[in-house]
């Protein structure tokens, strides 16, 4: 941001502002937010823009206090490019707080996807001109860089490792399978959520059924046949009604704690291995404008094995991400958006956008990138089976006798485990939460240049439209090491059409 040598990590899924968190946050005592990267203000401007942003833009379905952030302009690299006049909503001092009154601050700021039905985002002056700020997917768009204002997301996770996936103007085809649910509007404009249930797909179940559906409206006749639930990647949790999270909790080894909203796993019985290792998830049933039979995306618990730390916890402390404040608004956040895909098309007269269940860890190292046409309402799904891309990683024949710790699975340098607690056998359960999902994909902290929980920012580029070319529903793409961003602009043209790998980010975990 500003210049090429300030990387700040961000979260993807805001609409509309980007969300940064300044450096003056980082001033009294430690600073979490110094691992992904604070932002120096002075690099931009504010443009004469009046309105402050809301809080209730940022994260969603949580509740954040203090004063609204001050709307910014600055520009942002990414990958080559440089956007300029970027909308930016900055963070001084607030802080999410948790149903007990405890409050925790923030790890990293979140990067916007776009606007519904705009190119960029227009502040109305009482004695002047309009001003309008860059939006990300369209400003790429009206300069000719990708064929259409749209993204396609996989989050992905650190463990299992599955690589992110950020594409502007276009998606990785390889993270799309089964049918593809379309909606209007963006991501977090929601959609109808009729069910929630337990998949066992193993051989083996580590539950008393191989199937429990009816979880979602289960002990609260409120709720009724569904539930609008919004899907936001700058939310770390699924927030649901307490009911809901009750009844899935029924079936789990854990236990509520009350002033966090959130359910911890009790890492001495031996089911909580069982679990968390097991062929076996939570689904997630929805309906659409494009659909009127239930479609499943389901989750597996291998992912909802995640770990509380400082500030929130004084030691690594294995939690189940369902979470309850009181709030009234239901999101899925970045533990849901593991194993979802989520794209959409921001163009006026499209207004469109999709959701899908997104692969295991086995699949293809090389993206099969499509273009999103200017026009285009729909995605394709790609080639690979969800079980298929699971297998291997999951035990699916019968319980395991251990967990893998966080020295056996680190790679490429994570985060290592609790290595105090490595060295006394009686907090060998302290290491399991650890090492299963601690650090997954909802990670915070990382060194990087605009992107998220390792997730690379790629643009899907187009050539100049002066060239003649022929209509591909595949277009030429490139990425660039965003450890060496060019001191200029590339154009297009002059990238190079290969593939390359981007570099590994060290994760932290979201204590939140």
């Amino acid at each position: 941001m500003g210049n090429e040598e300030s990387s700040i990590g961000l979260y993807p899924g805001s609409a509309w502002e980007s969300w940064l968190i300044q450096d003056r946050y980082c001033r009294k005592g430690t600073c979490f937010a110094s691992k992904a990267g604070t932002y120096d203000n002075s690099s931009g401007t504010q443009g004469g823009i009046q309105m402050p942003a809301d809080l209730s833009g940022f994260m969603l379905g949580l509740d954040l206090k203090g004063n609204p952030a001050t709307r910014h302009l600055d520009r942002m690299w990414l990958n080559g490019a440089i956007v300029e006049n970027v909308s930016l909503a900055l963070l001084e001092s607030q802080k999410i707080k948790y149903p007990g009154g405890q409050t925790s601050p923030f790890f990293a700021g979140c990067l916007s996807l776009g606007g519904r039905r705009a190119i960029n985002q227009s502040f109305s002056q009482d004695d002047g001109p309009a001003i309008n700020a860059s939006l990300v997917p369209g400003w790429m768009w009206e300069h000719e860089w990708t064929r259409s204002s749209s993204f396609g997301l996989h989050i992905g996770s650190v463990q299992p490792d599955i690589s992110g996936s950020l594409w502007f103007g276009g998606y990785d085809q390889n993270r799309v399978i089964g049918e593809v649910l379309n909606m209007n509007g963006g991501p977090r404009d929601g959609i109808t959520l009729r069910d929630i249930g337990i998949d066992v797909i193993g051989t083996k179940s580590p539950f008393e059924f191989d199937s429990k559906d009816g979880l979602l409206a289960n002990g609260n006749s409120s709720i009724g046949g569904s539930l609008k639930v919004l899907v936001d990647g700058c939310s770390p949790y699924f927030t649901l009604p307490r009911s809901t999270c009750d009844s899935i909790a029924a079936h789990l080894p854990v236990k509520f704690n009350k002033d966090l909203g959130l359910y911890i796993w009790d890492t001495k019985s031996d089911r909580y291995k069982e679990i968390i290792n097991s062929a076996s998830a939570l689904s997630f049933s929805f309906i659409s404008n494009s659909n009127t039979d239930p479609i499943k995306i389901r989750v597996p618990f291998m992912h909802l094995n995640l770990t509380l730390s400082a500030p929130l916890s004084d030691k690594p402390t294995p939690y189940f991400p369902c979470h309850s404040n009181g709030k009234d608004q239901y999101v899925l956040g970045r533990a849901f958006l593991q194993d979802a895909f989520v794209g959409a098309n921001w163009h006026p007269d499209i207004d469109t956008w999709w959701l899908a269940q997104a692969p295991g860890p086995n699949i293809q190292a090389t993206p099969n990138v499509v273009s999103i046409g200017e026009r285009d309402k729909t995605v394709s799904k790609g080639g690979n089976d969800w079980k298929v891309s699971w297998s291997g990683v999951w035990d699916d024949q019968e319980a395991p006798s251990s967990t893998p710790t966080a020295d056996s699975t680190d790679k490429k340098g994570d985060t290592k485990g609790n290595e105090e607690g490595s060295k006394e056998d009686d907090q060998e359960d302290d290491k399991v939460g650890m090492s299963v999902g601690a650090k997954a994909g909802i990670g915070a902290g990382i060194a990087a240049a605009v992107i998220a929980a390792g997730v690379g920012v790629f643009l899907c580029w187009r050539r100049r439209r002066n060239q003649p070319q022929e209509e591909s529903t595949t277009e030429p793409v490139a990425t660039v090491d965003e450890s060496k961003l060019p001191s200029v602009v590339l154009y297009p043209q002059e990238l190079p059409s290969q593939e390359v790998q981007p570099p590994y980010y060290q994760r932290f975990e979201l204590p939140s």
